[in-house]
């Protein structure tokens, strides 16, 4: 994988989610869709399964240090949640790519949903362990449900994103696996 096209397509995506999330945003919970998690799964979908997982992480990361929380009255960022969850969303996708037409952008919008409500599930407990031991203003059940339908949100930007990411295919320089995407078929002599 190319990773200064990656660097600079997570950067371009970063700075579009940051400029349109309030625009974007359902009512006052914060129901907003993902620009970055379409391209976790993008990657997550072509890339050997450790550079997927890493980059990943980065993208994770990216979101917990520009998407603060609100601690005591004021926002902090806390970094590992999504940098968690969005590795975990990466594994669910690279463990059922094998058996997903990967060309298809079908794929990637569901494949966004999927990543995006494990991810969900990943952040929310993480907080509500820290809520746990460090008490702030953190209502799991009510994060969970802004959480998933986030990423049920995220599906119209993932099918946005599959025009742009399909047509760059060959510039990131994933290795050759089975063009058609699918499982490959074995023939046995």
């Amino acid at each position: 994988m190319s990773w200064l096209l990656f660097t600079i397509a997570a950067w371009f995506i970063l700075g579009l989610e940051l400029a349109l999330r309030d625009l974007l945003q359902i009512g006052p919970a914060g129901i907003a869709p993902s620009f970055v998690l379409p391209l976790m799964v993008f990657v997550a979908l072509w890339a050997p399964a450790r550079v997927a997982v890493g980059a990943a992480f980065c993208l994770g990361l990216l979101v917990d240090l520009t998407g603060p929380i609100l601690i005591d009255g004021t926002t902090q960022a806390i970094a590992g949640p999504h940098a968690l969850g969005y590795m975990l969303g990466a594994a669910l996708v690279i463990n059922t790519r094998g058996s997903v037409m990967r060309r298809n952008p079908v794929t990637l919008i569901v494949m966004t949903i999927l990543a995006g409500i494990a991810s969900t599930i990943v952040v929310v407990f993480l907080h509500s362990i820290r809520d746990f031991y460090d008490p702030f203003a953190w209502k799991p059940s009510s994060e969970l449900v802004v959480g998933l339908a986030s990423s049920l949100y995220s599906a119209a930007t993932a099918a946005l994103l599959s025009v742009v990411l399909f047509a760059m295919l060959p510039l990131f320089g994933f290795p050759a696996g089975n063009p058609h995407g699918g499982r490959a078929s074995v023939h046995r002599a």
